[in-house]
């Protein structure tokens, strides 16, 4: 009976603190409250306050720093489906918006060209943008769009989202997302671009997307910082 009650309340603690940080009580990047002082304000052991914080690290809401407490998780950007970056943070209230570092033409990419299936010299247009949200760097993208499938598209023609520009200009809607993912550390590069101080774990996401019907539209390497941005896979048994 006693571990029951004690199950419940350091459940009733943990939900209390994750309704202050969405209330703002406690915001990215601040130190909630020491197992004893949280023991002290809820009138729980220091056990039970263990368990409640716990609870919060394995949710990912908050982390701890060794020798220096709890502090509260920065806000992480979901998607689990096939939407463009623009809408994905539209839909969670965040302003979205790119800057743009390279719109060049290139060609001769033999590894992009075969997984395209397209000739070995066959000409691209590269565009690298990194993807803000609400002012903070969070993505790092380059594409790789076939010349001929776009033909006259320039700089000025992309705006915030590339999925919806190349509906409107080209007819071309995505309807399927194959990527690879992995884990890396930034480099000296990314981490200018990304505003940091010292290397952030990444998440590298590296695919095509095609159209319903399965015709190739773009290849794409991109760089996600993984303390902001969650990519999450359903995966179903096959019948």
């Amino acid at each position: 009976m006693g571990g029951v009650q004690m199950g419940v309340i350091y459940i009733e603690v943990k939900n209390s603190l994750f309704q202050k940080i969405s209330e703002g009580v406690y915001k990215a990047g601040d130190k909630i409250p020491s197992e004893r002082d949280l023991s002290d304000e809820y009138h729980v052991s220091r056990m039970t306050a263990r368990q409640a914080v716990s609870l919060l690290v394995t949710e990912g809401v908050v982390y701890r720093e060794k020798g220096k407490g709890t502090f509260v998780s920065s806000k992480q950007f979901s998607q689990n489906n096939v939407k463009s970056f623009t809408q994905t943070l539209k839909e969670q209230g965040y302003d979205p918006t790119t800057i743009m570092l390279e719109f060049s033409n290139v060609h001769s990419l033999r590894e992009i060209s075969a997984i395209m299936e397209l000739p070995y010299d066959a000409q691209y247009i590269k565009m690298k943008r990194l993807r803000l949200g609400n002012g903070v760097p969070i993505a790092l993208e380059t594409v790789y769009l076939p010349r001929d499938k776009y033909s006259g598209l320039k700089e000025e023609d992309i705006g915030q989202s590339l999925y919806n520009t190349l509906e409107k200009g080209y007819g071309y809607v995505v309807g399927r997302v194959s990527n690879e993912i992995d884990a890396c550390i930034s480099n000296r590069m990314m981490m200018k671009l990304f505003e940091v101080q010292k290397p952030v774990a990444l998440l590298k996401l590296v695919g095509i997307s095609y159209t319903i019907d399965g015709d190739k539209l773009f290849y794409e390497e991109s760089y996600y910082r993984s303390d902001l941005y969650k990519y999450q896979v359903d995966i179903y048994k096959r019948k």
